[in-house]
């Protein structure tokens, strides 16, 4: 175990580092555009470009993903990573500039989330899926909620531009500590994708129903947050709220994930796995929809700690379906591609509908559109099928296992 551990931690490290880059572009981004003169509709077609090119990214690196050259793919995507985030304190809002930095960020950050969640399952041996997922989510949301306070804080201090040049670095540092890595053992059942387009729609097709179980559930989740978390850096200063005290309630978003992460593997030994999903998915819906209705941190604090609570499950619990797979001779790689590929999806829809709506009914308006039609789609998927329906904690008698 020792031999393992070690590694492991060294993987959550770098985890923690990439999405405290992240954390803080979702801070920062939004406003430098709005800042050189770009309109609502047009951040969120840039927002949703960057998830774009992260859905694109999937499949063909989890495809190449391989355990004994992951070091080298992490650590190229983590300098494209780099240079795609500090390239906008020099592109001074010029559209154009803006526009491919975008597309390199995005298809930089999605490789990262696909490799990583597969490396993160190799390291780990496969064992204890729901513990090491646990963490593993958990060292996102130490990275995201770093990124949220850095992001606020650094912005407000020196300037946005100035901040992501400065936290662009941080994936140079992880490129470094993955090399130090020791050599990836791959999974003990080596799977066959076949070859070209052929081979991969077969794979696909050999996915296991939980793959897609856990997919449905991201993109519900990422089409509701991610909406929100374009707009509310972007509303908050209309209502008297700085982008200091925005970093401060994501990091609370992203500390409250964080304790439910940790505690998680109680929390799923005492209560059904699938009503807890259930309560989780309403919740964050719900967390949305009340978000407008004050500005008083004493309403905006538990809103952005349920909607921590309820993201911190769901990521969780979805992680953890995928990561069983590899003991039973599935394939991580592309597993990984489509599960992340979910979150994808949902970012690209969120932010792009988000500002569709916004500049239709205003941004207030907009948090509460979203929240009901993210969970009137997810309940429509949740009950079409015995299977989603026993995933989605909808049906009398739940059972936990591989599925056909």
């Amino acid at each position: 175990m020792p031999t393992i551990a070690r590694p492991f931690f060294a993987v959550l490290l770098i985890a923690a580092a990439i999405t405290t880059t992240k954390g803080t572009v979702e801070i920062a981004y939004p406003p430098y555009l709005a800042g050189y003169g770009y309109t609502l509709s047009l951040i969120g077609f840039l927002t949703a470009l960057i998830a774009v090119l992260q859905l694109i990214s999937r499949l063909p690196v989890g495809v190449a993903y391989h355990a004994d050259r992951v070091k080298w793919q992490f650590a190229l995507a983590c300098v494209a990573f780099a240079v795609s985030t500090s390239g906008f304190a020099f592109a001074a809002g010029q559209p154009f500039v803006v526009a491919a930095l975008s597309v390199l960020h995005g298809f930089a950050f999605g490789s990262l989330g696909t490799l990583g969640l597969a490396l993160a399952i190799d390291v780990s041996g496969g064992r204890r899926a729901g513990v090491s997922m646990a963490w593993y989510t958990a060292a996102n949301s130490t990275g995201y909620a770093t990124g949220a306070l850095i992001g606020g804080s650094l912005a407000d201090s020196i300037g946005i531009p100035a901040t992501l040049g400065l936290i662009g670095l941080l994936p140079l540092v992880a490129a470094l500590a993955v090399l130090t890595l020791p050599a990836i053992e791959a999974a003990p059942y080596p799977s066959d994708r076949g070859s070209g387009i052929r081979g991969l729609l077969a794979a696909g097709l050999r996915l296991d129903s939980r793959v897609w179980l856990a997919f449905v559930i991201v993109l519900y989740l990422n089409v509701l947050m991610d909406s929100v978390d374009t707009f509310f850096p972007v509303f908050a200063p209309t209502i008297g709220i700085s982008l200091a005290t925005v970093g401060l309630l994501r990091a609370i978003k992203s500390g409250s994930a964080i304790f439910i992460r940790s505690t998680g593997v109680v929390l799923l030994r005492a209560v059904d796995y699938h009503r807890v999903t259930l309560i989780a998915v309403v919740a964050a819906a719900a967390a949305a929809f009340a978000l407008p209705f004050s500005s008083s941190l004493t309403i905006l604090v538990p809103i952005f700690v349920i909607s921590g609570l309820a993201r911190g499950v769901l990521r969780a619990t979805s992680a953890a379906t995928v990561a069983e797979l590899r003991n039973e001779g599935r394939d991580v790689g592309l597993a990984s591609g489509i599960y992340n590929s979910g979150l994808d999806i949902g970012t690209i829809v969120g932010p792009a509908l988000g500002g569709l709506i916004a500049s239709a009914f205003g941004i207030a308006a907009m948090f509460q559109i979203i929240a009901v039609l993210s969970l009137l789609a997810w309940l429509a998927v949740a009950v079409s099928s015995p299977t989603t329906r026993a995933a989605a904690g909808l049906a009398k008698r739940h059972t936990i296992g591989p599925t056909a």
